[in-house]
């Protein structure tokens, strides 16, 4: 096609030019290039910037052609980056066999907007998605997000929101909405389940603009009011070893009585998860059963494999949900591995309806003599049962 005159190809040295800027590293210390970092696509001279992300307003021009040429040139490199600086997409740390990928949209959440969090699981070496995850407790993807001062705690899922269809599952692509409730930074773990192992990721969002986290008051109250509920935390040993066993009773009371309706949430009746203050040590527990503490026997005696061990607690986690506990104390086990102070949210569901509980505990390092002996509500395993009144 011949153009005309007006619209024939400029001598060199001409200065109409487009200028690309170059993207940052990732900020929060990926090896892939953030989206929406660097510079943004830019025109000069014809074209120039506008004030809103991604515009671009036509100056004046002595030649329609250029202004046509210029256009779609400038919607080829610019639309690309213009999508790309709507989102975000982080990498779950620590490092593995799987990556765990967090898209963020938009990419600088603001308080109380709608975001949306999407997720995608492959194998690292292949990049290919894992077709063949394992729901747990009833959701196939569990989310935490917790702000950095602990103000703010939320466990969510794809299946709150969607149903699991098999694209999802073929894709391993899972997504949902969250509104951060405040301004600054956030930690997020998900946790996902593969051939009978589970694994976390973490990332940090920040929200409204980076801003230091200020400091966070220690509360190691044991008795504390949610809404209509007292509930009392205690611990064996007390306090807590780190790199041993801790049994953590959670009680509840109502009007100064026992709470005896608690119910299931998620397959179990208690979930809780935890973080030292610094941000470090991310845990997720749930109820301790009769049939835990049998399992648990039998790694103390040595009787079998720790790896199939935790492969049966992830099959028994599968399973068909069993109620063992309706109150007024449900028990947790976890091992703190480091001594300080943590962060501890419980998820219950007196009444079939959701409670969160939310205290701190702090955990001493081991010297010789300090006590780690848990004394148990958990019946042992092979008890005689208790006689009868």
């Amino acid at each position: 096609m011949n153009l005309p005159p007006s619209c024939a190809p400029r001598p060199a040295g001409h200065n109409s030019r487009l200028v690309i800027g170059q993207p940052e590293t990732d900020r929060h210390g990926h090896s892939e290039p953030e989206h929406g970092g660097g510079e943004e696509s830019r025109l000069t001279n014809d074209w120039t910037r506008d004030s809103s992300a991604c515009g671009l307003r036509m100056t004046n021009s002595q030649n329609p052609c250029d202004n046509i040429l210029a256009l779609l040139l400038a919607l080829t490199l610019v639309l690309p980056g213009c999508q790309r600086a709507q989102e975000k997409i982080l990498v779950g740390q620590p490092s593995g066999p799987y990556r765990l990928e967090l898209t963020v949209r938009p990419a600088e959440p603001q308080v109380g907007q709608e975001t949306s969090l999407s997720y995608r699981v492959a194998e690292t070496a292949t990049g290919q998605p894992v077709r063949d995850l394992q729901v747990l407790h009833e959701r196939i993807l569990h989310t935490f997000i917790v702000s950095r001062d602990f103000k703010t705690f939320a466990h969510t899922h794809h299946e709150d929101f969607f149903p699991l269809t098999p694209q999802d599952l073929a894709a391993a692509t899972f997504h949902f909405p969250y509104a951060f409730p405040q301004m600054g930074a956030y930690m997020i773990a998900s946790e996902f389940t593969h051939k009978d192992r589970s694994w976390v990721k973490q990332f940090t969002v920040n929200v409204g603009g980076e801003r230091e986290p200020g400091a966070i008051e220690e509360d190691l109250r044991r008795e504390k009011t949610f809404g209509q509920y007292q509930v009392s935390l205690r611990t064996s040993p007390d306090p807590p070893v780190a790199g041993y066993d801790t049994e953590l009773v959670c009680h509840f009371t109502k009007d100064d009585k026992p709470v005896t309706d608690l119910g299931l949430y998620l397959g179990t009746e208690i979930h809780m998860a935890s973080w030292r203050l610094d941000g470090e040590h991310f845990g997720h527990q749930h109820t301790y059963t009769p049939e835990m503490a049998a399992m648990m026997a039998m790694m103390r005696d040595h009787t079998s494999n720790p790896n199939h061990m935790a492969q049966m607690m992830v099959q028994m986690m599968r399973g068909p949900a069993k109620q063992v506990y309706t109150g007024p104390d449900i028990p947790v086990h976890h091992v703190f591995p480091a001594a300080g102070t943590y962060k501890l949210f419980f998820e219950t569901a007196p009444g079939g309806k959701v409670l969160v509980a939310d205290f701190m505990v702090k955990v001493v390092e081991y010297n010789e003599g300090i006590d780690t002996t848990v004394h148990s509500i958990v019946p042992p395993p092979h008890s005689p049962p208790s006689p009868a009144s």
